[in-house]
């Protein structure tokens, strides 16, 4: 029998009901509450009997990785993260692709790891399992433990504050402004008397033009549609992923707003890149590959000529590059103008990436907190910087990060990124780290240019209009499912299917409207009353 949205939904609430029941009869009250003991002091080592000796800290950990998921446990990366935080982690690491699917069925399965990374309550589920009492309140360890507190901004911390003034999830605040930075080989367009493009029309051109001259050349690839041409979309005149003005209306006021892919430019924009593949100028392998670093290794090794990808990937693809080929030149596209005269830009990100909630079972929270009051005090140094020699280098008094390419195979990213916990706002943007970056690629000479784009793409902003915290009745109900049932295999499909037409895109968009999509929208625009332009 195939159960609906609401009985799957039900299915994991009672899942989440029985087991605290069962912690309730099975647990006293002491096994949860912050220890009296151990202070808020910064030493990994200050555990429940306040000693030098105490016993590690203990916890299983999962969390979604960006990288390789390469992680070997016992490495000596590992080994001296446990020596020093004296703590002792038994982690789990889920490719961020599949991360979502995953740890729902992990959680669904009643075995709730002690620390696990998630959305947070600005999702419907989630926000549900806070209220069932599957997660740990964590008010009272933020108050004894003020490094982890003053790692995030009160402001945030008042947006996870729930109607009961209860905090449960701790957020990995980032900087929102994370441009997507189009690389291309400067050399290869120097060579083919290519100028630098500054329209989307024009660098179509370019694609087209080095084709022609070596067409064993990828001309142009990248991660994937936000993150790798997050950039280019901005060039269409919508927020990718977000829900933003609808069709005419006044961007920085508008009456109403739509998920992206009732615009013309999110139709425009997936066509375009649909056309480029079938022209032959956007790597085949674009949205297939599972290998979502794919494109990365292509750019690098010579093998294509343009890249679209996160900025903060810079210092390692100009490394990676100058050791291919050591005449190679890197180049940062401008934002380029669209084809209906948009100007490209940043589509802006939330406060925060994920994050972490620790399950109601955990046996020692105040040990966690110490650890990570710890990461952000005492342990901070190798927090950011590891092991001198191994992942850091020191030039001139400043510790400089290795390059991946450049540390040996047990200190590379794949066996440390497992390992993080959150990043405080303090480090989301610092200008400095990032200078170290590039010099400690030995690229710094790229820096001033890195600074340069990134303001450029910041002076136009595409954000996402809509209030995370507001939800549409039906959206919860039915959303996913009409997605799924009338939109997911022609967006998914528009770019590497070439069957799929702009008349098909139409006709899906007119039935899920008439489905409860339309009714959605109404909801939305009804409830969120305030929907002016947010500004960072």
């Amino acid at each position: 029998m195939r159960r609906t949205t609401k009985q799957k939904r039900g299915i994991i609430l009672l899942v989440f009901l029985m087991m605290v029941m069962l912690l309730a009869a099975c647990s006293s009250n002491k096994d949860n509450a912050p220890s009296n003991e151990g202070g808020g002091g910064s030493s990994a080592t200050e555990g429940n009997d306040g000693g030098a000796a105490a016993k590690p800290v203990k916890f299983s950990y999962v969390r979604p990785v960006w990288g390789a998921a390469t992680y070997t446990k016992g490495g000596p990366y590992e080994k001296e993260l446990f020596k020093q935080g004296n703590v002792e982690i038994d982690a789990q690491i889920i490719p961020v692709t599949e991360y979502d699917t995953k740890i729902m069925t992990i959680i669904s399965s009643g075995d709730i790891p002690d620390v696990f990374w998630a959305a947070g309550p600005t999702d419907k589920k989630f926000k549900e399992m806070q209220d069932q009492g599957a997660f740990m309140k964590i008010n009272e360890y933020l108050d004894k433990y003020p490094a982890v507190k003053e790692a995030v901004p009160q402001s945030v911390w008042d947006t996870l504050t729930d109607e009961k003034g209860d905090i449960y999830f701790i957020p990995n605040v980032s900087n929102p402004l994370v441009p997507i930075f189009t690389y291309y080989r400067q050399d290869i367009f120097e060579k083919l008397g290519i100028a630098e493009p500054k329209t989307v029309k024009e660098l179509e051109a370019a694609l087209a033009k080095i084709k022609e001259n070596d067409p064993k050349m990828i001309p142009i690839t990248a991660q994937d549609t936000i993150w790798g041409f997050g950039g280019l979309s901005t060039s269409f005149g919508f927020s990718h992923y977000a829900w933003g003005p609808a069709n005419g209306d006044n961007r920085d006021n508008p009456e109403k707003i739509v998920p992206w892919y009732l615009t013309d430019g999110g139709k425009s924009y997936y066509f375009w890149l649909k056309n480029l593949k079938k022209e032959g100028l956007l790597d085949n392998e674009f949205l297939i590959a599972k290998n979502w670093d794919h494109a990365k290794q292509k750019f690098t090794s010579g093998k294509a000529a343009v890249l679209g990808i996160n900025w903060g990937y810079g210092p390692e693809i100009i490394s990676t590059m100058k050791k291919t080929d050591p005449s190679a030149k890197v180049g940062i596209l401008p934002p380029l103008e669209g084809p209906d005269g948009s100007m490209g830009g940043i589509r802006p990100f939330g406060a925060w990436d994920r994050g972490m909630y620790i399950s109601a079972k955990m046996k020692d929270p105040d040990g966690y907190f110490g650890y990570l009051n710890w990461l952000f005090t005492d342990g901070s140094d190798f927090r950011r910087y590891g092991i001198e020699g191994k992942t850091y280098k020191i030039e001139d008094g400043k510790k400089l990060l290795l390059a991946d390419d450049d540390k040996e195979a047990d200190y590379k990213n794949g066996q440390i990124e497992p390992l993080q916990m959150i990043t405080p706002m303090s480090e989301a943007l610092n200008w400095e780290s990032e200078e170290a970056k590039y010099e400690g690629a030995g690229v710094g000479e790229y820096f001033a240019e890195a600074k340069t784009k990134f303001d450029a793409y910041n002076k136009v902003q595409y954000p996402e209009y809509r209030n995370p915290t507001i939800f549409s009745p039906l959206e919860v109900e039915q959303g996913a499912q009409l997605y799924n049932d009338y939109l997911q295999s022609v967006i998914d499909g528009a770019i590497i299917n070439d069957k799929i037409t702009e008349q098909d895109w139409d006709a899906a968009i007119d039935k899920y409207l008439k489905a409860g999509g339309q009714k959605i929208i109404d909801e939305v625009n009804e409830l969120q009353t305030n929907k002016v332009k947010p500004q960072y």
